[in-house]
C-alpha cells in the first residue's frame, strides 16, 4: 500500500491538512473565518468550530463557513459531522471542489473507492486543485491501483512543486507500479536529505529493492 506522507490524508495526513481556503476577498465574514484558519493551523480546531458555527448562526447558507466547519470537524476526528457540513456546502454549490475534497478525506479512512469518486469529482470541478489531485492519487493507490495513482500525483506536483508528501507518494506509486528506477528520482534526494524520516528511508529502500539493489537498500535501513 502507498504510505501517506500527512497532510491528509498527506494530509490525511489528506491536512492535516485542512484544505487551503478558496475564500473570495469580498465574501462577508472573511476576517473572522481567517481566524478560524489560524486556529486550525495552530492546533485548536475547537475554536475554529465555534467561529464557523457563530457565522452559520447568522447565515446558515454561508458556504465558506460550512467549509470551515467541515475542516474543524475533520481536525477533531469527527468525520460524520465533517461530511455533513461539506454536503451542506454542496447543497449551496454542487460543483464545490473543496467540499468534495473534504468529503473524500473523511471517506478515505474507511472506503478508499468511495473516496476516489469524491476526489475525482473534485478534480473534475477544479483541475487546478492540487490537494484533490494528490488525494486522488493516494485513494487510487490505496484501492490497489498504483499505476493509476501516478498521473494525478504528477499533476499535483506541477500545481504545487516541492510538496514532500506528494513527492514521497508519487515515488511509492511509481515503485509499486513497477517503475522503481523512476521512483528513485523522487525518493533518492529525499532519503539523503537532512530532513529524511525513517519512513522516507524505508520507502527509498523498497524502491532500491525493486531496482535490484538490495545491498544498497540494507545500507539505507
Amino acid at each position: 500500500m502507498l504510505r501517506l506522507g500527512l497532510a491528509a490524508a498527506s494530509c490525511l495526513m489528506l491536512g492535516a491538512c485542512a484544505t487551503p481556503r478558496q475564500t473570495s476577498q469580498f465574501a462577508p465574514g472573511n476576517d473572522t473565518l481567517n481566524v478560524a484558519d489560524a486556529a486550525i493551523a495552530g492546533g485548536n480546531p475547537q475554536m475554529a468550530l465555534k467561529i464557523a458555527q457563530s457565522t452559520l448562526a447568522q447565515n446558515p447558507h454561508d458556504e465558506q463557513a460550512l467549509y470551515h466547519e467541515g475542516a474543524a470537524y475533520y481536525a477533531m476526528d469527527r468525520c460524520e459531522d465533517s461530511i455533513a457540513a461539506y454536503r451542506l456546502a454542496l447543497g449551496q454549490n454542487p460543483h464545490s471542489s473543496e467540499a468534495q475534497t473534504g468529503i473524500g478525506r473523511c471517506l478515505i479512512r474507511r472506503n478508499a473507492p468511495e473516496a476516489e469518486r469524491a476526489f475525482a469529482a473534485a478534480v473534475a470541478d477544479d483541475p487546478q486543485n492540487a490537494n484533490a489531485q494528490s488525494d486522488l492519487g493516494v485513494a487510487r493507490a490505496l484501492s490497489g491501483n498504483a499505476a493509476g495513482a501516478v498521473a494525478p500525483l504528477q499533476q499535483a506536483l506541477l500545481l504545487a512543486p516541492g510538496n514532500i508528501a506528494t513527492e514521497v507518494n508519487l515515488g511509492m506509486a511509481l515503485a509499486l507500479s513497477g517503475n522503481s528506477a523512476d521512483a528513485l528520482q523522487y525518493l533518492g534526494p529525499l532519503a539523503i536529505s537532512d530532513n529524511a524520516t525513517p519512513k522516507i528511508r524505508a520507502d527509498y529502500a523498497l524502491a532500491l529493492v525493486g531496482s535490484g539493489r538490495a545491498e544498497e537498500a540494507r545500507q539505507v535501513l
